[in-house]
């Protein structure tokens, strides 16, 4: 710790702001992004300590390069309200205790916060009561209130600093409005994110901002998600700097990365853009330097400086806000590590992208329970869940199943189900080997869009080219045909066609239950009190290879 405070000093010295009056202003811009809930520097899954994520440590630099650097704004990039069990014990468990993500951005002044995507996960009254929390400004231009056509949430900041005008422009992924159709639908709309920027870049060019900065939920570069005529693209930040003059920094987001020591030049923008992005779960803290100076008429003169994404590992927690805080941690911990139910085997997800597994069948059984469905379809999250031989924990339910979702109970066709399988199938490489080693994913799509389905038996040969892959599909022992219609259980992200699932995404709804996946497996498991495999473990599917 030490050694990370006399090498973060050194940095600091060596950023420190300008004295002399004919060297330029040092406008530094730091930024968060996609927190979810990591507030402490804890796995509440594993209940130990994770020295690589904390809004608390982030908090600690914030406060160090503020007091080297006077020109600072401080920005959140979105994706705060959901993601581990801290900030989801806060809006399903205790939802009017203050969320500590508001307090502490609160207490160190951001200046600007954007909605992301999950920020809708749990319906709009529990984000618009949080936002009620903070004097911080939320903003996101293109989420327009679907009623007034007026944005929803701020859209554009100016701030003056050493003499300089700062337009901010907030923007978030239109995607939410697939992800979270039922929450969003008749309420908000979401306009193209790179057209919404251009009409703000003018707006405030016209209210006299000189420097133009972009924080947004949303990728810099990335294909979309999601297939709709009506959306834009769900990473914007390319061709916001390729088409939008006068962009002189975009913070992105969303695709968890990081991105540092970016200046992005195109023909719309010449002097080119720093572009930053840090990282997922407060593991950095983003730091860029705008050095504004002015021409012999007066005439604004933007340059660059550093452009870092700053690990926030070694830093200490911020003293004040641990302590404030703390009694919350430690009540997380106590609720996560309850025992929910008792087991007298060990259960992984290991290989439950290459075999029919039983914690994969455990949630397919609760979803197919609760709905009465023909089927169930589910994806398989995480290959690192474990029920270990006697508790089962709160804790080993979120790591199984870490979002949001709802149920939904969908009529599909025989001729859907089987074009659901094979998109879905496209996880895997056209297998090439000789059976002796196991296929791999294709890069095609994450392994949370290969879903598998409970109830009817089939083979995924990977040895076929995608596309034509699924054999052997029958349900109640008869081969399905094109014709024929099942119920079918899946959350309510897939649904909607969440994952470019576009063949799902019009089926009809036959019912609808709002209460997260993860609970429903939780009240069954309350109500079991002691489970086995053999409980729910049904083996419907197997890889060929």
């Amino acid at each position: 710790m030490r050694l990370f405070l006399s090498l973060f000093t050194l940095f600091l010295v060596s950023l420190s702001s300008c004295t002399h009056k004919d060297e330029p202003t040092k406008l530094v811009l730091l930024s968060t992004a996609d927190v979810h809930g990591h507030i402490y520097p804890w796995n509440y899954y594993a209940d130990e300590a994770d020295e690589r994520h904390s809004l608390l440590k982030a908090a600690t630099l914030i406060d160090s390069v503020r007091s080297q650097q006077p020109h600072t704004l401080v920005f959140d990039a979105g994706d705060w309200l959901q993601g581990n069990p801290f900030a989801e014990y806060f809006a399903r468990t205790d939802t009017t205790q203050p969320f500590a993500f508001i307090g502490v951005t609160q207490a160190m002044n951001f200046d600007g916060i954007v909605v992301g995507n999950h920020e809708f996960n749990f319906g709009l009254p529990h984000l618009h009561y949080r936002i009620s929390e903070s004097d911080v400004p939320f903003m996101a231009a293109n989420a327009v209130d679907y009623e007034t056509g007026e944005p929803a949430y701020t859209p554009w900041l100016l701030q003056e600093k050493d003499g300089f005008s700062i337009g901010i422009i907030g923007l978030t992924t239109p995607g939410s409005a697939v992800w979270d159709r039922p929450r969003l639908e008749g309420r908000i709309r979401f306009e193209d994110g790179a057209k919404t920027a251009a009409r703000y870049v003018t707006k405030l060019q016209e209210k006299g901002a000189e420097v133009i900065v972009i924080v947004m939920h949303a990728g810099f570069e990335g294909t979309t998600s999601y297939t709709s005529d009506e959306l834009g693209e769900e990473h914007f930040g390319q061709t916001i700097a390729e088409t939008v003059p006068g962009v002189h920094a975009i913070i992105a987001s969303h695709t968890h990365r990081v991105i540092d020591d970016l200046t992005y030049f195109s023909e719309a923008n010449p002097q080119g853009v720093a572009v930053t992005q840090p990282g997922r779960w407060a593991s950095h803290l983003g730091y860029t330097e705008l050095l504004l100076s002015r021409d012999s008429e007066g005439n604004a003169i933007v340059n660059f400086g550093l452009n870092r994404a700053l690990p926030v590992e070694a830093a200490e927690p911020h003293p004040e806000l641990y302590a404030r805080y703390l009694s919350q941690h430690e009540r997380v911990r106590a609720h996560v590590q309850a025992p929910i139910a008792r087991t007298d085997s060990v259960w992984t997800s290991t290989r439950a992208r290459l075999e029919d597994s039983p914690i994969t069948d455990l949630v397919q059984y609760v979803q197919r329970k609760a709905t009465g469905a023909d089927l169930s379809g589910s994806a398989i999250f995480n290959t690192d869940a474990t029920f270990a031989d006697g508790v089962i924990t709160r804790g080993n339910l979120a790591r199984l199943y870490p979002f949001e979702n709802t149920l939904f109970k969908l009529r599909i066709s025989g001729a859907e189900l089987r074009e659901y399988l094979e998109f879905s199938a496209r996880y895997f490489a056209t297998y090439e080997g000789d059976g002796s080693e196991a296929p791999v994913s294709s890069g095609v799509t994450p392994g949370f869009n290969f879903d598998v389905v409970y109830g009817a038996s089939y083979q995924i040969d990977v040895r076929q080219p995608a596309g034509d892959r699924i054999r052997n599909l029958e349900v109640n022992g008869r081969p399905v045909q094109d014709s024929d219609h099942f119920t079918i259980a899946l959350n309510s992200y897939r649904a909607v066609g969440g994952g470019d699932f576009h063949m799902i995404a019009n089926a009809e709804v036959v019912k609808k239950i709002d209460t997260s996946v993860r609970l429903l497996i939780e009240a069954y498991l309350l109500e079991k009190g002691h489970i086995n495999p053999q409980d729910v473990a049904r083996n419907y599917w197997e890889l060929v290879y």
